[in-house]
């Protein structure tokens, strides 16, 4: 039997919540956490993900450690060792893993995933341009989260995992096993992924004033009017605030931020890689994104339309009570 939307499955440290099918609301508002919204008008909604900010902090983060290390040992008057030990790690560690980190950063960008809220279709599009489109419907959103334990407590990760029909098999009834294609994102789990969802859901039974607009086309207004000496300084400025008014956290975190994990340099170079967001290309594709006559529009099924009644009375009364 097919999963539905407020199924939950969970197990020792884990657990596996199913916010659609059917695409009910979620309770949370509708925030982008990860900025995965492309493009947004009327019609379609896009949605990608270029998930390597991490990985910059990561190797920056290593870089920095290596250097101030370096710098330590010099200080204590062993030049040769800190030069052997920047050597060293720079030849058999940093050197290699920035090469592939760059290799995978000069990666054209994947074709977004496309919702079109007029024909409550999703549409699909493969790097090697193959695509096909998917009932609104027929769309799973899993949200996934696990429970670590550490020296140091608890932590909770969780993800966002959307998964559609392959191309030939958008009717077929849906199994466990059954492949098909996902897309998935790390907003955090929980809450997390709720309001993550929430944007895609918004858009399509709701209406694109119901979401937020693209943080993209802004980040890259900003960039390009001040330069990343503009990012550089938005940040030490912030930081000179936080001191001021005694926000040691904040502070810290900003000192971070600028100096060990090189925020203004993902900043800026994340904002150029998606300054040309890819559209997709395809005929067929491009005549489905245009827009349709209200008449024509698509409607909600029977079913849908039933549950999501029943889910918004259930929050109202849950609002109520709180």
């Amino acid at each position: 039997m097919t999963a539905q939307a407020g199924d939950v499955a969970q197990g020792f440290l884990w657990k596996q919540e199913h916010l659609a099918p059917l695409p009910i609301p979620t309770g949370q508002p509708a925030s982008d956490l990860l900025n995965l919204i492309w493009r947004k008008n009327d019609v379609y909604l896009d949605i990608g993900s270029f998930a390597m900010g991490a990985g910059f902090i990561t190797l920056h983060a290593g870089t920095f450690m290596f250097l101030f290390i370096a710098l330590w040992v010099a200080l204590d008057g062993d030049y040769v060792g800190a030069l052997s030990f920047l050597v060293f790690f720079s030849c058999f560690l940093m050197i290699p893993l920035w090469s592939l980190f760059i290799r995978d950063w000069k990666k054209p960008l994947r074709p977004p995933l496309r919702f079109n809220r007029q024909r409550r279709e999703v549409c699909v599009t493969e790097e090697d341009g193959n695509f096909w489109f998917v009932p609104w419907e027929r769309v799973h959103a899993i949200a996934p989260s696990v429970t670590n334990l550490g020296t140091y407590g608890a932590s909770k990760h969780g993800s966002l995992i959307i998964w559609l029909p392959l191309k030939g098999l958008e009717h077929e009834a849906y199994t466990p096993n059954t492949q098909g294609w996902v897309m998935m994102v790390n907003p955090g789990g929980g809450t997390s992924s709720m309001a993550q969802w929430e944007c895609i859901r918004s858009f399509m039974e709701v209406g694109p004033n119901a979401v937020p607009e693209s943080a993209h086309t802004e980040m890259l207004a900003d960039v390009r009017k001040d330069g990343y000496l503009g990012i550089w300084g938005g940040l030490a400025l912030q930081l000179w605030g936080e001191l001021r008014a005694g926000k040691w956290a904040s502070a810290f975190g900003s000192f971070c931020g600028l100096t060990i994990f090189g925020a203004p340099w993902i900043i800026g170079l994340q904002t150029q890689k998606l300054a040309n967001i890819p559209d997709l290309t395809a005929p067929e594709a491009i005549e489905w994104s245009k827009p349709l006559p209200p008449e024509q529009w698509a409607k909600r099924s029977p079913e849908l339309a039933r549950a999501i009644a029943e889910r918004e009375a259930e929050l109202t009364t849950s609002g109520r009570a709180a």
